[in-house]
């Protein structure tokens, strides 16, 4: 957006608020919460403003946002202010004299300094001579949510390319308060993707043998009346069977939740599961790492790893396995990690379930292979196991 420089009398009272637009509710709640933590968005406005005043020869300039909905400004960046300035500038009426201006046209204004400026701003400014003033709407997706403005000595002879030199900046800053907003976001939805993860997994480890023990409980209740103790055993033997099968899985769930990456790397996450196994489960499990020097990004080795702590849990509890195993090899395309037992395998009904994601576990898997652009393959025989194959692309390249 180019900006073109108006030059306008210097109002000399604030605007009334009402007349603000309602657009200028305020900044979104991620940016005001951004500057309240300290992070780094401070030091981005910070280095913007600098820029700015290099760039132009100002003598001082301020950021000014609508954080809350109460009629007023604050003041989240300033430079070459004296503190008792400052003290004056923490707070204005959004209707404020030239800033007022500014956002009520959404457009640049520059003046001589405002009464209403100089009022606040007492005889610091005043005694060295205040000359031109300069405010300049700052946007969040089209919206304005603030202003910027430059202060200048009264002897200072404005650059003529003034306009051409804020536009770029202008630009930035804007692009600087929407980067905030769009990171916020991603990290919202990334959240959200967690979560989803989450309950799927609590759902698939869970929720489904709870319905099952509170049928069975119901039958158990029915037989104990009866009385039938044989049929009452039998229910009972059932429930307890599937009460220490929750248990494992909902300890595998915590497990995983608690493992979201190895700070050793993922060959040693993987090497340190395979020497515990066997002990836990009484299935044996191989490494065959075929790559010694392996090394992949931090999310891509998050990611394998769930994969894998995943495959390995559905050995646990579903292929009735002696032996499992895990693979690393090189491919002509990226890398391969396979992990895959010699227990029972799935019917034909369970190999298409399978195949088109029908169990929410293996719908996770399939989703964090899509995170890190890998392909996913289940393959399961009945009576000759079933193999999970990871295929990763170089990171960087995008899978065939």
């Amino acid at each position: 957006m180019k900006i073109e420089l108006t030059q306008v009398a210097a109002p000399t009272s604030p605007a009334p608020t009402d007349k603000v637009p309602s657009a200028l509710a305020g900044v979104p709640a991620e940016i005001a919460a951004a500057l309240e933590s300290g992070g780094s968005l401070h030091p981005l406005l910070s280095r913007g403003m600098g820029a700015i005043i290099a760039l132009t020869g100002a003598r001082a300039g301020t950021i000014r946002l609508v954080l809350r909905n109460d009629g007023h400004m604050s003041l989240v960046c300033a430079s070459g202010l004296s503190p008792e300035v400052l003290d004056q500038e923490r707070e204005v009426e959004i209707g404020c004299g030239l800033c007022g201006e500014a956002l009520r046209s959404d457009s640049l204004r520059l003046t001589t300094a405002p009464a209403a400026c100089l009022r606040r701003m007492g005889q610091a400014l005043q005694s060295t001579g205040l000359g031109p003033m300069l405010a300049v709407p700052l946007h969040c997706r089209g919206r304005a949510i603030g202003v910027f403005n430059l202060f200048f000595d009264e002897r200072t002879a404005l650059p003529a390319d003034l306009s051409a030199i804020l536009t770029p900046v202008t630009e930035l800053l804007d692009l600087v308060l929407e980067g905030t907003q769009h990171e916020h976001e991603r990290l919202q939805a990334s959240l959200m993707a967690e979560r989803q993860s989450f309950a799927s997994e609590v759902h698939d480890a869970l929720a489904q043998n709870l319905s099952y023990m509170r049928m069975r409980m119901s039958l158990l209740h029915d037989v104990i009346h009866e009385p039938d103790p044989s049929r009452a055993m039998k229910y009972f033997t059932d429930v307890n069977d599937v009460l220490g099968e929750t248990h494992a899985g909902l300890r595998e769930l915590i497990t995983h939740f608690r493992q979201a990456g190895d700070p050793l790397g993922l060959l040693h996450a993987l090497e340190t599961t395979a020497r515990t196994f066997e002990d836990r489960t009484g299935i044996a499990l191989r490494i065959d790492n075929r790559i010694p020097d392996l090394r992949l990004p931090g999310e891509h080795e998050t990611q394998i790893l769930h994969i894998v702590q995943e495959a390995l849990a559905n050995v646990i509890k579903h292929a009735g396995a002696r032996h499992a195993s895990i693979v690393i090899e090189r491919r002509p395309e990226g890398y391969r990690i396979s992990v895959a037992d010699d227990g029972r395998g799935a019917a034909d009904g369970r190999r298409r379930a399978l195949r088109q994601g029908g169990h929410y576990g293996l719908s996770i898997m399939r989703e964090r292979a899509q995170r890190i652009g890998a392909r996913l393959q289940i393959r399961s025989r009945t009576g000759k196991g079933t193999s999970v194959r990871l295929d990763i692309p170089v990171p960087g390249r995008v899978p065939p």
